[in-house]
């Protein structure tokens, strides 16, 4: 099999003894190359430029052997349809400009102001044929924590919920049709699978997950034609709604029991060892993931992190992580 045979039949349920293995946030940050390239371009820019983004997305699959692509771009990008504006800088998060949240609308033929990304995919599609290529977007909840803005836990839109729940549902149902159109893109153009992030769905109390986050999810998992991901981070207090939804894979933090995860859903899993073993010892950080290894082998699994890599990360330290996996 090659990488993107051995990638989908495991998204699909098949157990194999070699782990496709990727990471979140490898197309950038700790690669040498990427920072190079860096130095030179603005990040946003780097995104909308399908040349760049389209280089940045395959470096990984050459210099650390990744049986994955990641479209490189960010969970903010969509937004730009709704006419945002995006200011990115290092360090902090990033800050969203010019959308009126009592007057929130979207348009769908304004998806085409975000077809960079579709070209992206097709130079990629063009170069690489034996690899596959995740697509990705935010989920609407995470989408949503930097409409309202960064910071104490994302309090504004949780105190929101509360307050008016209406407008919410009304901006949640906005930032999903958003959302499905902007995945739709990505498989048009050919992506192979799409993964949602939903990095902040796990700081709510259960209820609301499951009356103001859970649905939308579902809206967004049943209108994808293709294989789908579905991540979220401190998943185990609300454990049997993300089983529940009809993504094809559950990907958890480092918190979670992986194998609970699949018992409990049939699915395949991916995950989820800790990001911060690649920045200990080689022999902790191998341990793990042997352990990690050893759990899963009668599962379908897909072996990521827990979260991204750590700009911190050494590189070679990810190459031996990977080259550990493939042994």
């Amino acid at each position: 099999m090659n990488k993107k045979e051995l990638f989908l039949n495991t998204l699909s349920g098949a157990v194999y003894n070699k782990k496709p293995v990727w990471f979140m946030r490898q197309a950038g940050r700790f690669l040498k190359s990427y920072r190079k390239l860096r130095e030179q371009y603005d990040f946003l820019t780097m995104c909308t430029t399908p040349e760049l983004a389209s280089k940045v997305t395959i470096m990984p699959l050459h210099e650390i052997d990744v049986d994955a692509m990641i479209l490189f771009s960010d969970i903010l990008i969509p937004l730009l349809a709704l006419g945002a504006k995006l200011t990115y800088k290092d360090g902090v998060s990033p800050f969203v400009e010019n959308l009126d949240l009592d007057n929130l609308s979207y348009d769908s033929d304004n998806i085409e102001s975000v077809m960079f990304v579709a070209d992206t995919i097709e130079i990629i599609k063009n170069n690489i044929k034996d690899a596959p290529l995740i697509g990705f977007s935010a989920a609407p909840f995470t989408l949503g924590c930097y409409l309202f803005g960064a910071g104490g836990d994302f309090y504004k839109i949780r105190s929101f919920i509360y307050k008016n729940p209406l407008k919410y549902t009304a901006i949640m149902n906005v930032l999903t049709d958003l959302t499905i159109d902007y995945l739709n893109l990505q498989i048009a153009a050919g992506v192979d699978a799409v993964q949602v992030f939903d990095s902040w769905g796990g700081i709510v109390p259960k209820s609301v997950y499951k009356d103001f986050i859970f649905p939308f999810n579902q809206n967004i998992a049943k209108s994808l034609n293709i294989p789908s991901i579905y991540y979220i981070k401190n998943s185990a207090y609300i454990k049997n709604e993300i089983t529940n939804l009809d993504f094809d894979c559950l990907s958890v933090d480092w918190r979670e029991d992986i194998r609970e995860i699949h018992k409990a859903s049939s699915k395949c899993v991916q995950g989820n060892l800790d990001n911060t073993l690649l920045l200990s010892s080689q022999d902790a950080l191998l341990k793990a993931a042997e352990q990690l290894l050893a759990s899963t082998k009668d599962i379908p699994h897909i072996f990521n992190l827990g979260h991204g890599v750590l700009p911190q990360t050494s590189e070679d330290m990810v190459k031996i992580l990977v080259e550990t996996i493939h042994g």
